[in-house]
């Protein structure tokens, strides 16, 4: 540890945290948050470690092209840690998570000839470029009790009264719901068909619930998904791809509904896949191991006569089953993990669509894959959620002993 000097570097990289990369004096690689790949900065360095350092932005010398005014009073260094990128160009941004998943291939998964499509960037219309998308968020409560989010590498909220990465009905909340015990969480939910939903914690919050806001639903839901009290439905209603799904107050779905439709697109939680791209199938097995989300998706899928849910772990959830003709992986942040590409590829699907929110993870799995007989056709980043260095992604894996269908 030790640092404190201040260095004169040149941004030529960008790093899976989102922070600018360049190289100091001693040849050390050097990360710089709210620096812009080819911009020059002045540096203060707050970390050294033996083959990287870190360090605080000082001064822009030479700025990019691509830098721009960022619109939120709560971004920059030491306030919200909610977005990383509003400091660059929205298309810039979506660059440079393509370029993010490339590099996350090559580094991480030893994967240097993946295709990577340019990254597709859902819309929210009628809203400032790559704002208002957000339908769902966590807020946290600080030691004062007002409702925010954490700083960037940090345990601390930053108090938040207005946020315009959320949807419009959204926005105001976080400052119009009051005071909460340190510490507890306050999920933010918006339907298709503009319900608003407050979930709160249960287990932390001892008041009887948010003030009341109009036409605000709110729900206190315990560890394990149940709800314990609440006013209003415990739940909303999303809709994706023509399907329709009941999302009940502890299950994940997607932030970006536009994102949804789009990874629905691209082929590939509450049944989202299973009631999409499944519906041609003739028979559907979806695997969830978070009970309440699995009881949504049984709801969901009621109307699929061949449709099956199991709630489980991915590999105890594909006991007995011994053939699949099209599997769509759809893992938390973690990865799937080599057991279970190992699982899937026992089964000899055609094909597999892999859905990865995060780039290493996502190289980690492809590799897992490859190694067990199957070719990354292609992938494709999605920019689910801008200003922000969070990507989405799906990759087209085939198997390698059977010929390819062309691509539509």
């Amino acid at each position: 540890m030790g640092g404190g000097w201040v260095e004169d570097v040149s941004c030529a990289g960008v790093a899976h945290g989102g922070e600018a990369v360049a190289r100091l004096a001693d040849g050390r690689a050097v990360f710089v948050p709210y620096a812009i790949p080819g911009e020059r900065v002045r540096i203060r360095v707050t970390e050294v470690r033996p083959r990287f350092a870190r360090a605080e932005l000082v001064e822009v010398l030479e700025p990019s092209p691509d830098r721009v005014e960022p619109p939120c009073p709560h971004f920059g260094p030491g306030r919200c840690g909610g977005c990383a990128w509003q400091h660059i160009r929205p298309a810039v941004q979506a660059e440079l998570k393509a370029r993010l998943v490339r590099e996350q291939l090559a580094h991480v998964g030893g994967l240097d000839a993946v295709p990577v499509r340019p990254s597709l960037r859902p819309e929210a219309p009628g809203q400032l470029e790559g704002f208002g998308y957000r339908e769902r968020a966590t807020l946290t409560a600080g030691a004062d009790g007002r409702l925010g989010f954490l700083r960037a590498a940090s345990h601390e909220v930053h108090p938040v009264d207005r946020c315009p990465l959320l949807a419009p009905p959204l926005q105001d909340l976080p400052g119009r719901l009051g005071r909460h015990p340190a510490g507890s969480r306050v999920r933010l939910r918006h339907g298709v068909r503009d319900e608003r939903l407050a979930v709160l914690e249960a287990a932390t919050s001892k008041h009887t619930g948010p003030p009341v806001v109009d036409g605000l639903a709110w729900a206190a839901v315990q560890a394990n998904g149940k709800v314990r009290d609440g006013e209003g439905a415990p739940f909303v209603t999303e809709r994706v791809a023509g399907a329709e799904f009941h999302v009940s107050a502890a299950s994940f779905f997607q932030v970006h509904r536009k994102g949804a439709d789009l990874l629905v697109d691209l082929y590939a939680g509450v049944g989202l896949f299973a009631a999409t791209v499944g519906r041609r199938a003739g028979r559907v097995l979806a695997v969830e191991s978070w009970k309440p989300a699995a009881r949504d998706a049984e709801r969901n899928l009621s109307g699929h006569p061949h449709a099956r849910v199991v709630a489980d772990d991915a590999v105890r959830g594909l006991k007995g089953l011994h053939a699949a003709d099209l599997v769509v992986l759809d893992p938390p942040r973690a990865g799937a993990g080599a057991a279970v590409a190992r699982r899937i590829t026992r089964l000899s699907p055609r094909a597999v669509a892999l859905v990865s929110c995060d780039p290493a993870a996502l190289a980690r799995d492809v590799r897992a894959f490859v190694d067990e007989g199957y070719h990354p056709a292609w992938v494709q980043p999605v920019d689910l959620f801008p200003q922000t260095a969070h990507v989405e992604a799906v990759t087209a894996l085939h198997r390698q002993d059977r010929p390819r269908r062309p691509e539509a």
